[in-house]
């Protein structure tokens, strides 16, 4: 969602015993990759069994994604294996481990706060809504709740750090609390269909997005948790992070545009002219515009309707 830059001073850190592992990819260090392991593995112990020492709590999703979970997986442990998936794949991806190799330090330093957040007593909340906002998911943010937000109704009900997830949006399933009119002139629908959607089960729209990389979505949405938000004229880190760490946008089916999106994502990571002035918001503004990566989302995007 469109929001203000959160500015920060960055302090650099050493990221004690930043040495290689035997066997692993230069630039990756034993304590985020070790960290990132740890964390995932009390992930999936707690889908597997129920309990686990994440501090994560899974609300209201048993209809997570889209009403027909897995046979033999309950909804909430699929939830539970998609963010450790996510977890697994982006910070190995930020740490250097990942087949997209070193970024940034700068990067580091981010999954550094992310595992920090993750282990620290604070709740983790991941709640499901069911065709009560029109995004597919959205998360608190570290500031204050501003009651102009389009989500504040949804996002009031959460404490940070959380995330809400529609699962209608996420199962590309047509919303009911349009009028009848749209369903004609915008979704084609005729009077039988329309008096299916509301009093059955709710029509899947043809020209609807139904979301396939669940870990790349609860990655991103985590990522918002550290006050990254999106950004037309500043760096929008989870936007190039999914980009980069998840193989391109889940909203593009052809696989040679989604490679080359996702190298121009990492090429950005790993530009040293523009994350070394990440604590020095209006230069970094401007470094943003002048190499020409203002209109890399832009340039996705046009590539989502093909």
């Amino acid at each position: 969602m469109p929001g203000r830059r959160i500015g920060m001073l960055l302090i650099w850190l050493g990221l004690s015993g930043a040495s290689a592992a035997a066997g692993q990819p230069p630039g990756a260090f034993v304590p985020l990759i070790e960290r990132t392991a740890q964390l995932t593995d009390a992930l999936r112990e707690q889908a597997s069994n129920g309990s686990g020492r994440t501090d994560v709590a899974v609300r209201h999703c048993d209809n997570y994604p889209y009403g027909q979970p897995p046979t033999g997986q309950s909804p909430v442990s699929l939830l539970l294996d998609d963010l450790a998936d996510g977890l697994h794949t982006g910070l190995r991806c930020l740490s250097g481990a990942g087949p997209m190799g070193r970024l940034h330090q700068y990067h580091e330093y981010q999954a550094n706060r992310l595992l920090n957040l993750f282990e620290s007593a604070r709740t983790k909340t991941f709640q499901c809504v069911d065709d009560a906002m029109f995004a597919t998911a959205v998360a608190t943010g570290p500031g204050e709740l501003q009651a102009d937000d389009p989500l504040y109704a949804q996002l009031r009900q959460v404490d940070h750090p959380a995330v809400i997830l529609d699962t209608y949006r996420l199962g590309g399933l047509l919303s009911r609390r349009l009028d009848d009119e749209t369903y004609r002139k915008v979704f084609h629908l005729d009077e039988d269909q329309i008096i299916e959607h509301r009093s059955g089960q709710p029509l899947r729209g043809s020209n609807l997005h139904r979301y396939r990389d669940r870990a790349a979505l609860l990655f991103h949405e985590a990522v918002h948790w550290l006050g990254h938000e999106h950004s037309a004229i500043y760096p929008d880190l989870a936007h190039l992070y999914d980009t980069c760490c998840f193989g391109g946008s889940d909203y593009i089916d052809d696989p040679a545009r989604n490679r080359a999106h996702q190298q121009t994502a990492c090429n950005i990571l790993k530009d040293d002219t523009l994350w070394a002035a990440a604590h020095h918001p209006y230069r970094q503004m401007r470094l943003w515009r002048y190499l020409g990566y203002d209109g890399f989302k832009s340039e996705m995007r046009a590539d989502y309707a093909r």
